[in-house]
């Protein structure tokens, strides 16, 4: 039986996309300079996107461009150029927040796909529908949901769904957090809704005896792959346009061998990045001990 769902990485460089590539992802998602919620990743250039497109299609790997920050009226020209750019080039997707950039979308190249944002905290078959009206073809869902949830979106909505699979968790639902425009002065020079997060949750916070109290462990649930396929899911993607090339291969790789029906190493994929290991806490339901820090698992490395 050949397998459908679609694996999606993350390809915050072209060293990454290249990495993705021969790791035989089915898709790659990445941001320009600007409108991208990971500003501090590389990026592309309005050239490298066009040369990252071209690659794309000769490997047969759909591209998808990330447009999910909120935007002010004065970028609107801006945003103009760059939805049209990436028209002529020739990505199948984007990926929106703002629905002011899904209008503009719509008018400007109608004919790609726009994917709704984890940004927009779709939790429910209300809201896919809801999506599903404004003219998305897909939402991609919310860190936050059970397997059954996910289920009961797809058995209701006709519209793709993606899910994360693997990466970094929000300790706030994602992109609701003004944690960062807090501690970071200005809301828009360190705004998480305009792709300058700080993550300040990392930080050695206390509650009571729990050290680290508001940064969670990365979600991995890769071994979960076919039961997601089995729930309807259309994607699933792997978090980290900030990481290195070798993490974007090693994710890919568990992926690619999880739907197949072979094993992967977790121990390596922990040893590559992750805060004290993984959790599938949401996906399960099971949110007890999910808190998690990088430097505690270095700390007990150098021992």
């Amino acid at each position: 039986m050949k397998n459908t769902i679609e694996i999606l990485a993350p390809a915050g460089s072209p060293e990454s996309l290249n990495a993705a590539l021969n790791a035989a992802a089915d898709a790659v998602y990445l941001g320009l300079q600007s409108f991208s919620a990971r500003k501090s990743a590389k990026n592309f250039s309005a050239e490298q996107l066009y040369e990252a497109a071209r690659i794309c299609r000769l490997s047969g790997v759909k591209l998808y461009l990330t447009l999910n920050t909120l935007v002010f009226d004065r970028e609107i020209k801006e945003l103009r150029k760059a939805v049209q750019f990436a028209a002529e080039a020739g990505v199948n997707a984007f990926i929106i927040q703002d629905l002011a950039v899904l209008q503009l979308a719509k008018e400007l190249a109608p004919d790609i796909n726009c994917h709704a944002s984890t940004q927009m905290t779709i939790t429910s078959a209300s809201g896919a529908e809801a999506a599903r009206k404004l003219g998305f073809s897909r939402v991609v869902l919310a860190r936050e949901l059970s397997l059954s949830e996910i289920a009961e979106i797809n058995k209701k909505v006709e519209i793709e769904t993606e899910v994360f699979i693997h990466g970094a968790l929000c300790v706030s639902v994602s992109g609701q957090c003004h944690m960062s425009a807090f501690f970071g002065g200005s809301g828009a020079e360190r705004s998480a809704n305009r792709g300058s997060c700080a993550q300040p949750c990392r930080l050695n916070f206390k509650a009571g005896n729990s050290n680290h109290a508001l940064s969670l462990k990365d979600l991995s649930i890769t071994k979960s792959i076919t039961e997601l396929e089995k729930a309807g899911v259309t994607s699933v993607k792997i978090e980290g346009r900030m990481k290195s090339p070798e993490y974007v291969a090693a994710a890919v790789g568990a992926c690619v061998k999880a739907r197949n029906g072979d094993s992967y190493d977790e121990k390596a994929l922990k040893a590559i990045f992750s805060r004290d290991g993984f959790t599938d806490g949401y996906f399960t339901g099971n949110t007890r001990a999910m808190r998690g820090n990088r430097a505690q698992l270095s700390k007990r490395r150098r021992k």
